[in-house]
């Protein structure tokens, strides 16, 4: 192998470990965030208890939804750097 190849290859494998590392961090976060987030929520919903909790909950669960879109498209183009793919 070329040293011009392996010094691309070495590139690509820095690039990807630091993708995964972004990826990890991110992940990390987003899911100590949505704990935080989800027993906060889960406390005020069990100190008030009215007509809006049913509304409360799917406010709720629809900003879960929204969180996991941003997630899912971060994971997709992860997905691509992985396979080599160009973003």
């Amino acid at each position: 192998m070329s040293e011009a190849l392996k010094l691309e290859r070495n590139q690509d494998v820095a690039e990807l470990q630091a993708e995964v590392a972004r990826m990890a961090d991110m992940v990390c976060e987003a899911t100590r965030q949505a704990a935080l987030e989800g027993i906060g929520s889960a406390l005020s919903l069990a100190a008030d208890r009215s007509l809006q909790t049913p509304d409360r909950v799917r406010d709720i669960a629809n900003q879960v939804l929204a969180r996991a879109s941003i997630m899912q498209g971060e994971i997709d183009r992860f997905m691509k750097v992985a396979r080599g793919q160009h973003h």
